[in-house]
């Protein structure tokens, strides 16, 4: 290969890792590992929404959210919370609402099942190493019944945060009334990393490439 051809592969070859680390999926997971949880999920029996921190590791938006669950009935959703006045310590903030899935409805596991669904358009961005809760929330839209979710043992995993856990009991779904409790939710957050800075797209790459090998072929013939 000669020396001024180089400069196009080369190019070639960083559009494609920078295309390829834009499209990488980051994902916070919280696998259950002491089963079901100890209180039930539902609209009419307990608990109303079920909420637990985590610590965002780089800029993204959420694309799937994931749950645990064992039971069936209730229409539910699950989704991402900010803190109230923007302090982790005050817990989640339920008007905050950073990313949700639609509705779901008909749920049913015989055992501890996980659940994912995507979250719908138009989801706030999160920043890396903010804190944000991820949230299960009853809906009561129909059905009864109730979801036990999974359990996780309080910075397992390798996963270190706060720690907190927060419930609430409210038909609303807004006064948390728990804290700083053990065993914590399991649950996993997808999402594609990103900052403002636009990354090259594929096309963009290849309009690129195309260009500067036109340009060589110029090059050669006028040489």
């Amino acid at each position: 290969m000669r020396i001024k051809e180089k400069p196009t592969l080369i190019l070639g070859l960083i559009c494609l890792l920078l295309w390829s680390s834009s499209t990488f999926a980051a994902v916070v997971e919280k696998a259950p590992d002491i089963g079901d949880y100890w209180f039930p999920l539902s609209h009419n029996t307990g608990t109303y929404v079920y909420a637990n921190s985590f610590v965002a590791p780089e800029d993204g938006t959420a694309s799937d959210l994931g749950l645990w669950l064992n039971g069936g009935s209730p229409d539910l959703v699950f989704q991402i919370y900010g803190s109230v006045g923007d302090n982790p310590a005050n817990g989640p903030d339920t008007t905050a609402v950073l990313a949700t899935t639609a509705v779901l409805s008909g749920l049913s596991f015989d055992s501890l099942t996980y659940h994912e669904s995507a979250v719908l358009g138009g989801s706030t961005p999160l920043t890396g190493s903010n804190t944000y809760w991820f949230g299960a929330r009853t809906v009561g839209l129909g059905d009864s019944g109730y979801f036990n979710v999974g359990g996780h043992t309080q910075n397992s995993g390798g996963i270190v945060d706060n720690g907190t856990f927060w419930y609430s009991n409210d038909p609303a779904g807004i006064n948390f009334d728990g804290q700083n409790n053990t065993p914590e939710m399991a649950f996993k957050v997808t999402y594609t990393p990103g900052g403002p800075s636009p990354v090259p797209v594929p096309s963009s790459c290849l309009l690129l490439v195309s260009g500067i090998v036109g340009l060589a072929g110029v090059r050669k013939k006028l040489s």
